[in-house]
């Protein structure tokens, strides 16, 4: 088996695939996994945080939100001969087809992606959907007229795994987990389904960048070059200091403190674009559940 290491989409070289207990999970998370998968046994939150996780192997879709799961089904213990991922343009199709190309890579097999249509009608948008998701990936695809799952099966390469995304609105998702959800149990060479999450705050922060109260206005911005800069006491955010050009240097920090705007370490990261203007382009500020600063988020 190769030991070559699939990378999920956005994942750097150091941030590590997670897995709980269950069968197969191990396995699919060392597939995909670009340093070693690091298993979790206590909260599934906290570590997904303190690992900055991208992506959680475990064998239920429930298991978290905070992000992306895979789900594996009777995954094979041996190299498949090609992997699969049935595509329909519900928002978990993307991950499909990069969980599919990863596993390919590592099992140096080929990696492809397959959409199903009705009718002819339908035909040009499963073609366009092939083809966006073809470019994010860089993984093939190809489209076939059929109204019934067994129909999916019957155009599978030889001992392929199949990469399904989570039950969905499509009409082929509700095909595939429907009267046909039994059917993935069955895929000839095991399956995978995927569920993805939006991207969170603790995956893309950076280190935090605070001073204290104490510190002399004048001081802070020589050695910031933000115009809005945390202001933090005992490791709690207590507030924030801004820039302005009437500023006397010599005022202390905690004379002109205003309040801060955080955000925390869960959010989404698209939940930052409202608060922009409030901290004049510098980085925002990046709290847990107890206040404690623990980030920045460029913006």
């Amino acid at each position: 088996m190769s030991q070559a290491r699939g990378r999920l989409a956005g994942m750097t070289s150091s941030t590590p695939v997670l897995w709980t207990r269950g069968q197969g999970c191990a396995e699919l998370a060392t597939a995909l996994s670009p340093v070693e998968p690091v298993r979790v046994t206590g909260d599934l939150a906290t570590a997904c945080i303190a690992h900055r996780a991208r992506l959680l192997v475990a064998r239920r879709l429930t298991a978290t939100e905070l992000v992306a799961c895979a789900i594996p089904i009777d995954f094979p213990a041996e190299p498949v001969g090609a992997v699969v991922a049935a595509v329909s343009g519900g928002p978990h199709s993307s991950l499909a087809a990069v969980v599919a190309r990863d596993l390919g890579r590592h099992w140096q097999v080929p990696a492809s992606m397959a959409c199903a249509y009705r009718d002819p009608e339908e035909k040009s948008a499963a073609e366009d959907l092939v083809g966006r998701l073809s470019l994010a990936s860089g993984v093939d695809g190809w489209i076939y007229e059929a109204a019934e799952v067994p129909a999916l099966f019957e155009q599978l390469p030889d001992q392929a795994l199949l990469v399904l995304g989570a039950p969905g609105g499509s009409w082929f998702q509700r095909l595939l987990f429907g009267q046909g959800a039994r059917l993935r149990h069955h895929a000839p060479h095991g399956a995978v389904i995927v569920r993805s999450a939006p991207r969170r705050v603790f995956q893309v922060m950076t280190e935090p960048v605070f001073v204290g109260p104490l510190m002399a206005l004048g001081e802070v911005f020589r050695l910031h070059e933000a115009r809005v800069v945390a202001v933090v006491e005992g490791g709690r955010l207590i507030g924030q200091v801004r820039w302005r050009p009437s500023m006397d240097p010599n005022l202390k920090v905690g004379d002109v403190l205003e309040p801060a705007v955080a955000i925390l370490q869960t959010d989404e990261v698209g939940g930052i674009d409202g608060i922009r203007a409030d901290v004049d382009g510098s980085p925002v500020s990046v709290v847990d559940e107890s206040g404690l600063l623990v980030g920045s988020l460029p913006v």
